[in-house]
C-alpha cells in the first residue's frame, strides 16, 4: 500500500468510526505530515482522494472538513450531449505560439536526441523516393505497414501484454484511433460512459459524432467510481465505456492492477466494449510499465488506442489500434475515413524501432520527465498559495490544480495568455462546468530555466489573485 493510501485509510477510520465527526476540522497539512512522517504531497493526495469520496469538503481560507453530507447511493449523473464551444481549439493554436511558455497543451518536449534521429530518416527515405521515380506512386492501405506493425507488436510483447502484428490497425494518431473506436461500437444519440474530469479531446471526438456522454467521477489515485458506474449501468443503455487509466490525463494516476480487475469483472454481464486511451501509458516513472487494460481482456472487448505523439512529437501523426473483435469494423472506418496514413512516416517509425531505439528513448524521457516533475513540485510548494490542491503524477508531464471553489480557471487562463503564458482551464474537462475552478499544467519542459520558473511564479500570482478575488 501506497503512503497515500496508507493516510487516506488511516482517516477514513477515523471518519467512519466517528472518531471524526462531520463539521469537525482536519488537521492542517503540514501538521498532519509531520505527525505521521510523510511529505505535505502525500497528505495533499490522501485529501484528494477522501474529498472524491465525499467524505471530507474544502472550506476557503480554512482548510478540510469532515462533511456532513456523506455519499449517498443514489444516481447522481445523467447523459448529456458535449457542447465544449470553441476553448479547447483556442487552447491548442495558443499553445503552438512560439513566443509563449508553454505551460499549456500536452505536448511533450522535442529537445531529445531520438526525434533528431527519426527525422534524419524520415529526410533520408524521402531523398530516397525523390531519385526513385516510378509511373505511379500507391497509398499504404489499412491496416497499415508489415514491417511497423511487425515491430509495434515485439514491442509490446515485451512491455506489456502478447500481441501479434494482425491485431494492430495502424491510424493517424491517438484521437483518429477514439473516433474510429466509436464509430465501430456506437451509433449517433447513443451514450458514452466517461470518467470525469475526462481529457477535452475525447469529450470533443463525442460531440462530433452526435453522441451523448456519461460522466462518472473518478477517485483520485484509484480510478473511475465502480459503485457509481454499477448504478449507472443498469439504469442507462451504455455504449460503450471509455477510459485513460495508463497515467491519466489531467490527473496523472496510474490504475491499480487489483482496481482493473474489478472494472472488467463489473462490465463483463453487460459485454461492455471498452475504449482504452493509452497514450501516456509509457510514460510512467517506474522502471517497467504497469501492465494496460487490454492485458486482462479475455473476450476482445477492450480497444486499446496509442500512438508516438507523447514519446516523441506530437507531429508525427501516427498512431496504432488493437480492436480485438472490432477489428473489421475499425479497418474499415479507418479506410472510408482517411483511407491511409502516411507510408513515408510508417517507414521510417519502423526503422526508428529497430535495434530498440524507441525503448532506450523511453528510459531517458521517463528518468527526464520524473526529474522535471520533481522540480517542478518543488517550486509549486515554494511559490502556489497553500489553498492550492494539486495532484501527484505517477508518469507523464501533466499536473491537475485545484483552487478553492469560486474561483474561475478560465480568467486565469485568459490572464496568463495575455503574459505570453500558455496553460489550459479546468472547464474543458467536463460538460457539467463544475472544474471551472481548476486549471492543467504541463511541466514536460520545465528544465530550470529562469524564463519557465518565472512563467510558473506568475502563474502562481494570478492564482493567489484569483483566489483573493473569489474569496
Amino acid at each position: 500500500m501506497k503512503r497515500y493510501e496508507q493516510v487516506t485509510h488511516h482517516l477514513r477510520e477515523q471518519i467512519e468510526s466517528s472518531q471524526l465527526r462531520p463539521g469537525e476540522p482536519l488537521p492542517s497539512l503540514r501538521s498532519l505530515s509531520e505527525r505521521l512522517a510523510v511529505s505535505k504531497n502525500t497528505v495533499i493526495h490522501a485529501y484528494q482522494q477522501l474529498e472524491a469520496e465525499g467524505l471530507i469538503e474544502p472550506r476557503s481560507r480554512q482548510g478540510f472538513f469532515v462533511s456532513h453530507n456523506q455519499p449517498q447511493p443514489e444516481l447522481s449523473a445523467t447523459p448529456r450531449p458535449v457542447t465544449l464551444g470553441a476553448l479547447a481549439l483556442n487552447v491548442i493554436r495558443a499553445a503552438s505560439q512560439s513566443d509563449l511558455q508553454p505551460l499549456g497543451s500536452a505536448d511533450p518536449d522535442t529537445r531529445f536526441p531520438a526525434r533528431t534521429q527519426l527525422y534524419k530518416t524520415v529526410a533520408r527515405n524521402a531523398r530516397a523516393r525523390a531519385h526513385f521515380q516510378p509511373a505511379i506512386s500507391h497509398y499504404q492501405p489499412p491496416p497499415g505497414s508489415d514491417l511497423l506493425r511487425t515491430r509495434l507488436a515485439h514491442h509490446i510483447s515485451e512491455t506489456a501484454f502478447s500481441c501479434q502484428p494482425q491485431e494492430i490497425i495502424i491510424c493517424n494518431g491517438t484521437q483518429e484511433g477514439i473516433s474510429l473506436s466509436l464509430r465501430a461500437v456506437a451509433q449517433p444519440g447513443d451514450i458514452i460512459a466517461v470518467e470525469s474530469p475526462s481529457f477535452y479531446g475525447t469529450l470533443q471526438c463525442i460531440e462530433a459524432l452526435g453522441l451523448k456522454v456519461l460522466e462518472v467521477p473518478t477517485i483520485p489515485g484509484e480510478g473511475i467510481n465502480l459503485s457509481l458506474l454499477e448504478k449507472l449501468l443498469k439504469a442507462w443503455p451504455v455504449k460503450a465505456l471509455l477510459l485513460n487509466p495508463n497515467i491519466n490525463n489531467p490527473l496523472g494516476f496510474q490504475v491499480q492492477r487489483s482496481h482493473q480487475e474489478k472494472l472488467m469483472a463489473l462490465t463483463a454481464p453487460y459485454q461492455l466494449p471498452i475504449i482504452e486511451d493509452d497514450v501516456f501509458g509509457e510514460l510512467n516513472y517506474q522502471s517497467h510499465r504497469a501492465p494496460p487494460l487490454k492485458a486482462l481482456d479475455r473476450d476482445g472487448r477492450v480497444i486499446l488506442c496509442s500512438s508516438f505523439s507523447k514519446t516523441l512529437d506530437t507531429d508525427i501523426r501516427l498512431g496504432w489500434v488493437i480492436p480485438g473483435k472490432f477489428y473489421e469494423e475499425v479497418n474499415y472506418f479507418k479506410y472510408v475515413t482517411t483511407l491511409a496514413s502516411s507510408g513515408l512516416i510508417q517507414e521510417a517509425c519502423a526503422e526508428f524501432m529497430a535495434e530498440r531505439r524507441f525503448a532506450r528513448h523511453l528510459r531517458r524521457v521517463k528518468r527526464t520527465y520524473k526529474q522535471r516533475w520533481e522540480l517542478f513540485a518543488e517550486d509549486m510548494n515554494r511559490h502556489m498559495p497553500g489553498e492550492v490542491i494539486y495532484s501527484h503524477p505517477e508518469g507523464g508531464y501533466l499536473c491537475w490544480l485545484e483552487l478553492p471553489k469560486g474561483c474561475d480557471g478560465d480568467r486565469i487562463y485568459q490572464q496568463a495568455l495575455a503574459e505570453q503564458i500558455a496553460i489550459t482551464p479546468g472547464s474543458l474537462f467536463s460538460t457539467e462546468g463544475i472544474y471551472r475552478h481548476c486549471i492543467r499544467l504541463n511541466f514536460s519542459v520545465y528544465d530550470g530555466s529562469s524564463e519557465i520558473r518565472n512563467a510558473l511564479v506568475r502563474v502562481s500570482e494570478l492564482v493567489r489573485a484569483e483566489i483573493q478575488r473569489a474569496g
